[in-house]
């Protein structure tokens, strides 16, 4: 990483360039200059505010094509192309609205286009939209957005799902590297910093393109808030409550800039104790089993994060170097492992203690991030390491005839991953523009503990791509791409002892063999944009898609405790293949916003974790004495379609109405049935109600708002899966901003299920104990935003 550094920062300083400017005016409708607006530089991060005149003007700045973003309060934002040569000043008209995210749009960082020339569906959401709506996890905080849900795992553990899809279908790129850790795993959320992210990209449809194998379903993109300019110091104290578990969580943050030498510093807790449901008892396997108080014991945890950068910003580009440490210890309820018993379910008098069984995640990443004027050309290149350490701990018991296992480590799964991604951005004309990519990545994990799931394995690939862009007469989009990759999965056999008594051992059960595995795949994608006006915009995108076998789907072989189910692998699996047709239709106006969004996929040998009949002592009763039901690895072809719906409307400037529908169907070409973990439809309703409180001058406003979701039945379910009853849920809310001079909090009081409704969420691996989720909770939530300039 640090020769990294030196190489680039050598390069770019090796050659004088001229040095020219880049200036003009924002106005409104009217032609009245916009005082204060906001006018950044996308490509080296550098803003200003205009002046009395609604001028801004940029200095030193080399000879090249940039992109500026250019908002203000209570106008749409927008993005413009413009060339730093001296030449006359740029005029940027920006019209009025009422929609908050139309305040906020930025450009793509991965495709370099604004939203209007995007051909895949995108919402892009800002800090602002992230502080509102945190529930303990960054993937509950997005799931109210249309098409994304969260598969969760009690408290504080969420993974995304986009489109139906999850688990090595969806990509979270983190500062522009793949997230990895155990993903396979129902029980393995995500492990990034919900305070860090300052900006997130939801793509939705089929993204393998840019982006490589798994990225059938959608990607997320998260960024950290934007560098500050010179001579900036900022932070903020930001802290969290929740009644329902008695959650704490906090978050200091400092960042600044010193001629041009950047850093930022962030430190995040929380901590959470037992959490509450509806109910005061449980069905499982024809036993009713008790919950004291209402509580699931021993699903208390806690979290402790750590995130610091440094860098670099000059008229040449910035290049980052971030280190980051997410650690979370959080307990498993006690019915989750094996067969619950009533006395294990009795309070130990703590609701924090965290008991077994239980699992300690350790994810350390380094993240060198580098944007480069080379020429007039832009190269990104984001270089990363990250290593995740997951360990679950349980009880030991006994294993056939052998002797008991030593010591609680159930599973000790290290899995080390290096990344190269990068992207050289081609201006060739006004009008047409390309990008050619090359993404790197090698993996090596290792295994450890008394239980077996997943052996160890190294884990190759590599792959480039290129991107057109041709724009005509500012009213159409094309795009167009192709892409190879080759990859490559080694993984070693594993032979577990089968004993005849306590000493001797009779044969060995292999639980996996051998496998060396090479896949190679190409895709393409086209897609057009079409905006005739400011009011209307179509999107069609229609592309191919590929996901290659993860190890896991390879050669898992193992009863795995946190999910309640023993999975197989297939050593046979293949890449798997999908044609994927995706399109929008957008309407706009100052306030009001349409947005329908359909989508339809044929997919070859799509892979799949199936439910079986079988139950793992059929297997080798030798082997599995404990029992539970087998889940095999499949492929199969497989039909997918669905949609969304947005709308948007302020009736009045001051009201804010909301609504989200989201539909997924799938359907098994072969076996002539559901795919099994879709979620059900919804419908997802908000108001809210802004207060002018003109005779207090210290408080800026007030935000009052109330929501309703409402969740239909899934009974789309595959064979041996089971059917989940919809529900409905109300919430409600209070925000209140506040003016002390240059001290400006912010508070904000929620409700979350405030009825206390007792419902079961289909894709909660609670399910299939009939624990339904959590119960009434209210959040109070505190930021202490601060600044020296």
């Amino acid at each position: 990483m640090r020769l990294n550094l030196v190489l680039l920062l050598l390069v770019a300083n090796s050659v004088v360039f001229a040095q020219s400017s880049l200036s003009g005016q924002v106005i409104d409708i009217a032609g009245e200059p916009l005082i204060g607006a906001t006018v950044i530089i996308h490509e080296l991060e550098k803003g200003m505010i205009t002046d009395l005149n609604g001028q801004f003007r940029f200095d030193n700045l080399r000879k090249a094509s940039y992109h500026l973003h250019i908002s203000y309060v209570g106008y749409e934002a927008i993005t413009v192309a413009a060339n730093a040569n001296g030449g006359d000043p740029i005029t940027v008209i920006l019209e009025p609205t009422s929609l908050e995210l139309s305040e906020i749009v930025v450009e793509s960082n991965h495709y370099k286009t604004g939203p209007k020339e995007h051909t895949l569906a995108m919402e892009i959401i800002d800090m602002e939209y992230l502080k509102k709506n945190r529930k303990g996890t960054l993937v509950n905080s997005l799931e109210d957005l249309p098409g994304v849900n969260a598969i969760n795992t009690g408290v504080g553990i969420s993974k995304p799902v986009i489109r139906g899809m999850s688990f090595n279908r969806v990509i979270v790129n983190d500062k522009g590297v793949k997230q990895e850790g155990q993903q396979w795993g129902t029980d393995h959320g995500l492990e990034i910093d919900m305070f860090e992210p300052g900006r997130v990209e939801v793509v939705k449809g089929p993204s393998s393109l840019m982006y490589g194998s798994d990225g059938l379903g959608g990607v997320l993109n998260v960024f950290p808030p934007s560098l500050p300019d010179p001579g900036t110091h900022r932070g903020s104290l930001q802290s969290i409550y929740k009644t329902n578990n008695q959650s704490i969580s906090t978050s200091s943050s400092l960042e600044g800039n010193i001629n041009d030498k950047v850093y930022r510093v962030r430190f995040s807790t929380q901590d959470f104790g037992d959490y509450r449901v509806p109910a005061s008892s449980f069905t499982y396997n024809n036993f009713n089993l008790p919950l004291y108080d209402n509580q699931l014991k021993n699903t208390a945890g806690n979290e402790r994060n750590v995130t610091a950068m440094v860098g670099l910003k000059k008229n040449w580009g910035y290049t980052t170097l971030t280190v980051s440490n997410f650690h979370q210890q959080a307990g498993f309820f006690v019915g989750a492992i094996g067969i619950p018993r009533s006395y294990q379910l009795t309070p130990d008098g703590d609701s924090r203690n965290i008991d077994l069984p239980m699992q300690e995640i350790n994810h350390f990443k380094v993240i060198s991030n580098s944007n480069l004027l080379l020429g007039k050309n832009w190269l990104e290149l984001d270089l990363g390491y990250q290593n995740n350490y997951r360990q679950e701990q349980s009880n030991p018991h006994a294993h056939g005839k052998g002797p008991r296992p030593e010591g609680t480590q159930a599973h000790a799964l290290r899995l080390q991953t290096y990344s190269l991604n990068a992207r050289y951005f081609i201006k060739l004309s006004d009008r047409h523009s390309r990008i050619v990519g090359l993404q790197g990545q090698q993996q090596l994990n290792s295994r450890g503990g008394f239980e077996f799931l997943l052996p160890e394995y190294t884990s190759a690939s590599i792959g480039a791509f290129v991107f057109e862009e041709l724009s005509f007469k500012n009213k159409l989009t094309t795009t167009a791409g192709l892409r190879f990759d080759y990859a490559n999965r080694n993984i070693n056999s594993f032979s577990e002892p089968i004993y005849s008594d306590e000493t001797t051992i009779e044969r060995y059960y292999q639980r996996n063999g051998n496998i060396n595995a090479d896949f190679y795949n190409f895709s393409g994608a086209v897609g057009v944009s079409f905006y005739p006006n400011k009011l209307f915009n179509a999107k069609w995108n229609l592309g191919t898609s590929f996901k290659v076998p993860t190890a896991a789907e390879l050669s898992m072989n193992g009863i795995h405790h946190g999910t309640f189910r023993h999975e197989v692998g297939d050593s046979t699996l293949t890449s798997e293949r999908g044609l994927q047709a995706d399109l929008s239709l957008s309407y706009q106006k100052s306030n009001i916003s349409l947005v329908i969004s359909p989508f339809v996929s044929v997919f070859n040998d799509f892979i799949y974790l199936a439910p079986t009949a079988q139950f793992s002592s059929s297997l080798d009763p030798d082997a599995f004495p404990e029992g539970g039901q087998v889940f095999q690895y499949r492929q199969n072809d497989a039909f997918y379609a669905g949609g969304e719906l947005a709308a948007e409307y302020h009736p009045l400037e001051e009201i804010h109405l909301r609504l989200a529908y989201e539909y997924v169907y799938n359907y098994n070409l072969d076996t002539k049935l559901p795919l099994p973990f879709t979620p059900p439809a919804s419908i997802y309703s908000e108001l809210d109600y802004e207060v002018s409180i003109n005779r207090v001058s210290w408080i800026e406003g007030v935000n009052i708002g109330v929501n309703y979701k409402k969740v239909m039945d899934q009974n789309r379910v595959d064979r041996n899966e089971r059917n989940t009853p919809g529900y409905n849920l109300l919430g409600a809310s209070v925000g209140c901003e506040f003016n002390f001079n240059r001290f400006k909090p912010d508070l904000y009081f929620s409700a979350q299920n405030l009825l206390n409704e007792a419902y079961f969420n289909h894709l909660s691996r609670y399910r299939l104990l009939n624990l339904p989720e959590q119960g009434r909770n209210f959040v109070i939530s505190l930021n202490i935003p601060f600044a020296i300039k």
